[in-house]
This record gives C-alpha cells, structure tokens and sequence, in this order.
C-alpha cells in the first residue's frame, strides 16, 4: 500500500530490511518511531501501518492504532490518508470478526477512492467487501465484487492481488460445494504467491486446499496442507493466521473421527484465539472442543463450551453457525437426562432455520417490491412530463407551421420513446412476477426439508430420551449400562448423520448424480464398519453422472437407499448387500438386493419403513418395487422417469 511506503523504508535504514523482520519486530520500531515528534500526517500514518501490523498479532491493539489513525486523518485535508485510515480500521475490524462495522469502513474508502478516480484502490475495498460478504454466507454479493475487482488489477498487473480474488472465488466454489472447481482456483493463486514470495497469503490458501482435500475424502493430500499452513504460521510469528490454521484443521479432525486429537488442537487453538482476540475462531474452536469432550462422554466439560459458542456466534450475527452448536446441544442433554434443555435446543434449532428461510423470502420479496414501485412512480412522472409538452405545443402554436411541424416531430419521438419505456417496464415487470413464482417454488422446497428434518429428529431424539429413562429400570450392572450406551451413541451418530444429509441437500439447490453417489458411498461405507457385512455399490457406465436432480428428490433417494439398506442389515441374516445405479427400459432403476433370509409379502405387517420408502417414491412420481422369497433374499427396485 503506497502510503506506507515511505515509513517502511526508514525502518529499513534504521532497523535492517523489514521484509526480515517479525510482525512483533515491525511492531516494536513502531512504537518507538511514534514517540518522535511527528507531525498530524507523519503520525496517521504510522499509526495506521501500527494498525495493520497489529493484525498478526493482538487484535484489540489492531483495532486501536487503527481509530487513531483515522482520528488524525480526519485532520488533514488529504483524502488518500484518510481513505487508507478507514481501510487500515476496517481490515482490524474484519480479522476481529466484527463484519457491520468493516463493511461500514470499506464503503466510506470506497466512496473517497471513487472521488480521486483511483481505480486500484476502488479494486482493493471491492476485494474487501467481497470477503465480508463471503463471510456473511452472501454468496450472490461476494462473487458480484469480486469480479468487479479481478479486471482491474489484471490491468494494472496487480499479481498478488489476482491471487486475493482467485483465491476468495476458490472459496465461493467451495461453499457451493463445488471442491474441483475450488482446488483449480486455490492452485492458480498458490502458484502465483509461491512465484513471488507471499508466505503469509499461502497459509490461508493451503488451509482452503486442505478442506477441499477433505470433503473429497482425500485425507493424505488435506493433513498435508493444514500441516503446511500451521507450520508456515509458526514460523512467520503470525498469529492470527496460525489460529485460523487451527480452527479449519479442528473441523478436519473433527469429520475424520479423531477426538483424543481434535481435543488437543483445539485447546492449542483457544489458547492463541485469546491472544489475539479473535472472536470468531475463538467461538468456532470453542464449539470443536465441546464436540470432542461430548464424543468422549465428557458431557458436563463440553456444556459450557457449546453455550458460549452459540452465544458468540449470535452476538457475531453468525446464525449459520450458532445453528450447528444448538444442534449439538440436543444429544448433549439427551444424554444429561435432561429431556426438557434437550427439546429447547431442538426447538430452537428448527426456529432458526425457519426464521432464516422466512427472513431471505422477506428480503427478496421487499426488493422486488421496490423495483416494481421504482419502474411505476417513473411511468407515472413519464406520463406527467407529456402531459406539460402538450400544454406547451399549445401556447407555442403562433409561431408558425414550420415550428408547429418541428413539434410535432418532436413529440411522436418522444411518445414512441415512452411507448417503448413502457413496453420494457411491462416485460420486466412479467420477469419480476416469473421470479416471484420461481422463489414460491423454492420456499415449497424448503419447507419440505424443514419437514424432514423435523420427522427424523423428532423420531430419533424421542428414541435417546426414551432409551435414557429406561436407564433407570436395569440393574447397576457395568457391563449391561455400557452396552446401552453404546446402542445410544451410535444412535445419535446416526441422527446427525440424518442432519447433514438434508442440510447437504437444502444447501445444494440442484444435486448432480455424481455428489448424490458420493453420499450414499459415505453411507455405505460406514454401514460397512458398523455391521460387517459385505456392502457393494455399482454404479452402470450408462448413467450420466454430471446429471442435476433438485435437492428435494436427491434426499428422497438417499433416505430410500438409508432405509432399504438398513433393513437388510438388521432383519435379513445376509453376507452381501449390493446397491446398484443402472439405466432400465429408459427408466433410472436403483436395486438394493441381498442374499438373506427373505420372507413372504402374504404374511407379513408392512411397517413404518416400508411404507415411508413407498411414500417417498410416490413423491418422487416413481415406482417402488419389493421382490423376495424366503431363503433366497430380497431385492428393493426403485424406478424413476
């Protein structure tokens, strides 16, 4: 950043190059240099790169020099230092997670560097509010400033800025989840980082590469690179980034099953997290400590944990994520025996999602509305200003046939301009209507996996209370309570399981076949583990995988898969299941056969799951098909159009 410049090449006279130097180093001279007798300008500068050196070490002092320096700037009539003096705050304000007032310094450096027509500089704030956005979980606004930035600092061959942009859409592909698309983004900008020495912008990347790695069940390639970030981290003496490091290699712990290990880093994360008081990390490792304390039957350490996490992810406007730890609060006083705290979590989970999902149908809707008063009221002043042009023509009409004729002309160009005014109004109008229907369309979707999310919870929660009050009724015998609480704990694994399933597929929107074939290998594979049994999936080379089915059908057939798989695992007696995509008599047909017991349809009672997979199918507009015959097992055909 220009403004800076000047200050860091007297460090390097007075204290050796400052490229070598430690933020702690840099931070030192600093402090130093502004016991000099400095004048306003001098001192707002030097406070704002205090400001930004601070941001690696102790957020609140980031903060701090950051407020000064735009209190000096505000002394001096000089717009550049001013404008570099809120971006310095509001990259403070971004790193301690308060996002409101970041955004609210990004855009008044975007209105002055507007003003001065500095291109480069407008890139940066939009990179910036791109970032908060991205944060906030606005992806729509995130990638519309990234690439209003990216052409302007390819111009200017702005190469780590390029890296910026290409690694921040990386992460937009990853929220989608697209992880291929993501790792080709994170690798252009880790190429050009590495190319010109950017250590401290690599670890983020390399921490991106390794979740990517992670959700694509790579897990040599994900340990290597969040190894990578936390080491450059450490070696660097960046703190920050070392717990943000800590926080995504948590989570990576936390899907790989390790919880002896996602304990020890998370308590090494909290501890760096209240160095430099960074409040989302802080809360994000708070809320992995808590799990790994719960997974390891620590319910009562890991119960403040979780509270204070959802209460800081609220007080941080991240209700995505408060979300997650009310959700692990349900198993958490399941297992408490406190069936009460256990349904209020579960209650206030489901609120919030359907207060998100009412809050975005509001916003869409409110902004629709305004459009369509804007287009009107500009119809309506349209009308009024011919309306005063022909009251004109009249008045003028002496002046003669020539000026009369001039007039005349004159007018039919502008009614055939209103004319098409109009006619443009009148299509976007119908187009507002058409996304008005569009987004009735998607909120039906919504509601139908609130509602499944609502079934399976309920269900299963009711289950682990149930199964806890009977606790009560066995014999105080070990060896009897440990093997209940087994039967538990696989129990609720399974309902968050169920949880992620759906939430994957409401997040998705449009689910290709290949993701949803993922899934179900994931399912497969631990109903593997967990039975013993020998569970095969083949999928037909005839099959489009890059096919799009909508997320509502997409869990429909994995809740099929669930339950027809699980039956031949608990009631069947057989060796070998085989789950089996293929094309049949141009119909998709999906079969789960396998060599059981099998039974007879004539004398059995149809239960609950069967008759749920047969409803879904219905609602799937498709066929479900039961074929077995005793001792030679059972096959489930799916048929779909």
């Amino acid at each position: 950043m220009t403004i800076r410049v000047p200050f860091l090449l007297v460090l390097c006279l007075c204290a050796g190059a400052a490229i070598a130097q430690t933020p702690r180093q840099i931070v030192d001279s600093l402090l130093i240099r502004i016991q000099e007798d400095l004048d306003a300008q001098q001192l707002a500068q030097m406070y704002g790169e205090l400001g930004w050196q601070y941001a690696a070490i102790n957020l609140d002092s980031a903060v701090y020099y950051g407020e000064k320096a735009v209190e000096k700037a505000q002394q001096i009539d000089d717009p550049k230092l001013l404008a570099q003096s809120y971006s310095d705050l509001g990259g403070g304000l971004l790193q301690k997670g308060e996002l409101d007032r970041a955004r609210e310094m990004y855009l008044k450096t975007l209105e002055i560097r507007q003003e001065i027509g500095d291109s480069l500089g407008m890139a940066k704030m939009y990179n910036n509010l791109g970032f908060i956005y991205q944060r906030k979980y606005e992806s729509d606004s995130a990638i519309q400033f990234f690439l209003q930035a990216l052409p302007i600092f390819e111009a200017n061959q702005d190469l780590l800025n390029v890296a910026s942009i290409k690694n921040n859409i990386g992460v937009i592909y990853q929220n989608m989840p697209d992880y291929e698309k993501a790792i080709q983004y994170y690798q252009e900008a880790v190429a050009i980082r590495e190319a010109v020495g950017e250590t401290k912008s690599l670890i983020g990347t390399y921490t991106n590469l390794g979740s990517c790695y992670k959700y694509l069940n790579q897990y040599e390639l994900a340990e290597e690179y969040y190894q990578k970030a936390i080491s450059t981290s450490i070696a660097t003496g960046d703190r920050l980034n070392l717990v943000i490091s800590y926080r995504s290699y948590a989570f990576f712990l936390q899907e790989k099953g390790d919880m002896k290990q996602l304990e020890d880093i998370s308590r090494r994360g909290i501890q760096v997290a209240e160095e430099v008081n960074a409040l989302y990390e802080l809360a994000t490792l708070q809320l992995n400590l808590g799990i790994a304390l719960q997974a390891q039957g620590k319910s009562q350490e890991a119960r403040p944990l979780l509270l204070r996490a959802a209460s800081s992810f609220i007080e941080q406007g991240s209700d995505d994520d408060a979300l997650v730890a009310y959700l692990e609060m349900i198993p958490l006083y399941a297992s408490l025996g406190m069936p009460d705290s256990a349904r209020y979590y579960s209650n206030r989970y489901q609120e919030f999602l359907r207060n998100k999902f009412q809050k975005e149908s509001r916003e869409r809707t409110a902004e629709l509305e305004t459009k369509y008063q804007t287009e009107l009221k500009d119809s309506q002043i349209a009308e009024q200003e011919l309306e005063i042009r022909n009251k004109n023509l009249m008045l003028f009409g002496s002046l003669g046939l020539a000026l009369v004729l001039a007039i005349v002309g004159y007018l039919l160009y502008a009614q055939q301009k209103l004319k098409n005014t109009q006619l443009r109004q009148e299509a976007e109008l119908k187009a507002a209507l058409v996304q008005i229907d569009t987004q009735r369309k998607l909120d039906e979707q919504r509601t139908l996996i609130a509602r499944d999310l609502h079934d399976n919870i309920g269900a299963q929660l009711t289950f682990i209370i149930s199964s806890i009050e009977n606790l009560k009724y066995f014999q105080p015998i070990q060896e009897q309570l440990s093997k209940k609480y087994d039967s538990i704990t696989s129990f609720t694994k399974q309902t968050i399981t169920e949880l992620r399933d759906t939430i994957w597929a409401m997040n998705s929107g449009a689910v290709t076949w290949e993701s949803l074939i993922q899934r179900v290998q994931g399912f497969l594979r631990q109903a593997k583990e967990s039975s013993g049994i020998e569970i095969q999936l083949d999928v037909s080379s005839q099959l489009n995988q890059q096919g799009t089915l909508p997320s509502s059908e997409s869990i429909q057939i994995l809740r099929i898969i669930q339950e027809a798989v699980q039956n031949a695992v608990k009631y069947s007696n057989a060796n070998h299941v085989e789950v089996l995509f293929a094309n049949q008599l141009s119909k998709l047909s999906l079969q789960i056969s396998d060599d059981g017991v099998g039974f007879d349809e004539q004398e059995i009672v149809p239960g609950h799951g069967l008759l749920n997979m047969k409803k879904r199918a219905e609602e799937l507009g498709g066929e479900l098909k039961i074929q077995s015959t005793p001792g030679k097992g059972t096959k489930v055909i799916l048929l779909l159009n």
